[in-house]
């Protein structure tokens, strides 16, 4: 093999559940190659990119959102959006991770709340910070509260990043096309109908009270097990079995939908990693 044909090997096997989390070096070893080369491939497919992932962010926010929330009647102040309703304003405020980069991809969220005009403490910009605590985020509002969209991470959407330790590269268009359904179809439809602070308040309880059905429940604790694959007898397991207790969950119900940890798997950092074993093991434990 060429030393490329070594690298693009170690990465293939590096990925896996053989090697993760451990050290790789007897690995390099035996293909004869250095860290150097590694990050000199992982270079290549960099510069070969279409558009790194804070330029796809870019893209989605001018070609999309921007244009979305215009037609819905928000005024927009930089990242910030804003419409008026008769006692209120409904507040858009996104915000992007400090972590930014082609590694761990472009990570941001939108804060979504309302304040009374009465209330209003210097800029109506500045208000999303009040507001922390009492308002609503884009994944809220999506189908199984957004945990199976490819862009999902936590409460953050994620454009591309490393995974299986190389960069991704996804289209702009699937991005804008999602993130433009997502908005477009889920988000904006119920927030364009406010028509009072009170009807935010109303809204926001009806969309926390999603995460007490037992779908929403049940791919929390596929995405806690994809989260601890790796860690079959730790810390993370032992969590992983009290979560499975905490959401009232029982080895039915975590077998009934396995195809969506499946979506959770191929999300995720390292889509190699099978979490069938580790979900179902847990379910079978109790609480120590």
């Amino acid at each position: 093999m060429t030393k490329e044909e070594r690298v693009i090997r170690y990465f293939d096997l590096a990925s896996t559940p053989e090697y993760l989390p451990y050290d790789t070096s007897d690995l390099r070893q035996e293909l004869n190659i250095t860290e150097d080369d590694i990050l000199d491939y992982r270079k290549k497919l960099e510069s070969g990119l279409s558009y790194r992932p804070v330029e796809k962010r870019d893209i989605v926010v001018k070609q999309v959102i921007k244009p979305a929330l215009k037609k819905c009647g928000f005024s927009t102040s930089g990242l910030d959006w804003r419409r008026e309703t008769e006692d209120a304003y409904i507040i858009i405020h996104m915000q992007n991770s400090q972590f930014n980069d082609i590694a761990n991809g472009a990570s941001f969220r939108f804060h979504i709340s309302a304040s009374k005009k009465e209330e209003i403490r210097e800029k109506i910009s500045d208000q999303w910070m009040y507001n922390q605590g009492c308002e609503l985020k884009q994944f809220d509002f999506l189908p199984y509260c957004g945990m199976l969209s490819p862009y999902y991470s936590g409460d953050m959407y994620k454009i591309d990043g490393y995974k299986d330790y190389l960069p991704t590269d996804t289209p702009v268009e699937d991005i804008c096309r999602q993130i433009g359904e997502d908005f477009e179809t889920y988000i904006l439809p119920p927030l364009c109908a406010l028509t009072s602070y009170e009807d935010f308040q109303k809204l926001r309880a009806d969309k926390l009270a999603r995460y007490k059905e037992k779908e929403t429940r049940l791919l929390r604790y596929y995405h806690a097990a994809q989260a601890n694959t790796c860690d079959l007898s730790g810390i993370g397991y032992h969590m992983l079995v009290n979560l499975r207790k905490e959401l009232e969950l029982d080895t039915k119900d975590i077998e009934s939908h396995l195809e969506w940890l499946t979506v959770c798997r191929e999300n995720s950092r390292f889509t190699k990693l099978d979490a069938t074993e580790i979900a179902i093991r847990a379910s079978k434990e109790e609480r120590e």
